[in-house]
């Protein structure tokens, strides 16, 4: 049977009242039996309050049945239940001779419900019915010689009791009320954003999956099943990720990822190269841990799309900084032939520094759009560094000093870091002070990420050049192209680190922020 939320609440609510009064028709049998004989002379007619009572569990249990086993009319069923209550509890004070404080707490109990269980018009009947049946029982006590004067104002207390009882009760039903209302608001207003949500987790490519601390799925989107290899459906109930996806689940077992820490993961179960980002997720009751995934091809993919797109931007530039070096030549060479010897001789060598100067912007734009992939690798920092002072900045090898205390490792192509680095350090080189001997190459290591820095004791740059450092033919010497530090910017993001430059009271510090990577 089919009934709306709040009439299947109101029939719980029946059943639960039913099971109640047929318990308290039992219990007052059983005490009234087991103290008949010390406290016979408490009940004025001990007989009518015995049957009555028997008479009570019997129609008790049987409205209990009908209520459960017939639930129709229910409205019906608990008006005639109510007054049912109140004509027994009527008849039970009238047969101990006044009210009693277990039966007073009865006819209230029975009030209180009435409110709950109907709507007011309604409780408002059986509440006049309860005042009526405990005012005027000294009429009829008083036919039997049974009323005193003290047990009409008892009654009389009885009944003003009721009526407070009932208010009371109205006013907390238009409480519930309000609250069940705000409730049934608040919840459709929920269901409504985790519809949303869902769908917006199912169409989006990022994958996300949500563990709790026991390691079982908490919410996991198509995106992360896929590359995860994980085919099982949507489901509310949490799933073990041991069972899932093992390889995930031993890695991180094992391994004690900091918040916020990056890492790649592969597994048989996938034909994906997956980049991990690691969050936690404070909540009231427990610690949840996000892992935000991402196909690596992918991004690497992406870093190549922005280049391409940042081809479009650079062509204008280009042909603008060839323009003034092609200028130059064309004036030289039209002056060459007419030229003495030796302005023959200058102008031959302007020639040849305007074309390298050309050769130079080529070179690097070639660099900066070459097509080729990025393949990250574990890379133990001390030994890398100390190989590439060697072989690829020999010649300047005793004008830098190398401060490193560990070797913590990272993740980055090794090919392209050296890169970065001697482009860093060159131009450090170039920009040093003259009365500085060196320039300093310093690893530390902060909390979950490593900080490779590149120091100089120059004069650093300016306050308003800072904004355009790594824009792309932007540079601050007279025979720079500007494109060094964009290749530089470039490399890292496409490592997923980050290049930043860092104000300093003297000098100028470049430095190369890259997640720190924990090996088994």
């Amino acid at each position: 049977m089919s009934m709306p939320p709040l009439s299947q609440t109101i029939y719980r609510l029946g059943i639960q009242y039913s099971v109640y009064r047929l318990i308290i028709a039992l219990s007052l049998t059983f005490i009234f039996l087991l103290t008949l004989g010390q406290l016979e002379q408490a009940y004025q007619q001990p007989a009518l309050y015995f049957y009555t009572l028997i008479l009570y569990t019997l129609i008790s249990f049987l409205q209990l049945i009908s209520l459960k086993v017939l639930p129709f009319s229910v409205a019906h069923q608990l008006i005639f239940i109510l007054l049912i209550d109140v004509l027994i509890f009527s008849l039970l004070t009238f047969a101990v001779g006044s009210p009693n404080l277990h039966l007073s707490l009865l006819f209230v109990i029975t009030i209180f419900s009435a409110n709950i269980l109907l709507d007011h018009r309604k409780a408002l009947i059986i509440t006049l019915i309860a005042v009526i049946s405990v005012v005027y029982q000294h009429f009829v006590a008083s036919l039997l010689a049974y009323s005193t004067l003290n047990n009409i104002s008892h009654n009389a207390l009885l009944a003003f009791l009721f009526f407070v009882v009932y208010g009371l009760s109205q006013l907390a039903m238009q409480r519930f009320q309000l609250l069940q209302n705000l409730h049934m608001l608040q919840s459709l207003e929920l269901n409504q954003l985790q519809n949303i949500n869902r769908y917006i987790l199912e169409q989006i490519e990022v994958g996300y999956l949500v563990l709790d601390p026991q390691y079982n799925i908490v919410l996991i989107n198509p995106a992360a099943g896929q590359l995860l290899g994980i085919t099982s459906p949507w489901s509310h109930q949490r799933q073990p990720l041991a069972t899932l996806q093992p390889d995930l689940f031993e890695l991180l077992k094992l391994d004690h990822f900091r918040d916020g820490e990056k890492f790649q993961f592969e597994s048989q179960l996938c034909n994906y190269t997956v980049q991990i980002q690691l969050q936690k997720l404070i909540t009231p009751y427990q610690t949840l841990s996000l892992l935000v995934l991402e196909d690596a091809q992918k991004l690497n993919q992406h870093v190549q799309q922005l280049k391409l797109a940042a081809l479009g931007q650079l062509t204008a530039s280009i042909a603008h900084e060839i323009r003034n070096p092609l200028a130059a030549i064309l004036q030289a060479n039209s002056l060459l032939q007419d030229s003495d010897p030796e302005q023959q001789h200058m102008l031959s060598q302007m020639i040849g520094k305007q074309a390298n100067r050309i050769n130079v912007i080529v070179k690097d734009t070639l660099n900066l759009v070459r097509n080729k992939g990025t393949y990250p690798e574990v890379l133990s920092l001390k030994p890398f560094l100390i190989e590439c002072l060697q072989e690829d900045l020999a010649d300047v090898q005793h004008a830098i000093q190398l401060q490193i205390q560990e070797s913590p490792c990272i993740i980055f192509d090794a090919s392209q870091l050296r890169q970065v680095l001697v482009n860093l350090i060159r131009n450090a080189l170039r920009h040093n002070a003259a009365e500085q001997p060196f320039i300093e190459l310093k690893v530390t290591t902060h909390e979950r990420q490593v900080w490779i820095e590149v120091i100089d004791f120059g004069q650093g740059v300016n306050k308003q050049d800072i904004s355009r450092l790594f824009q792309p033919f932007f540079s601050t010497e007279i025979n720079g192209t500007g494109l060094g530090l964009y290749l530089s910017h470039s490399l890292c993001e496409a490592n997923q680190a980050r290049l930043s430059y860092v104000e300093q009271a003297s000098g100028a510090c470049f430095r190369i922020e890259c997640p720190t990577h924990h090996s088994n």
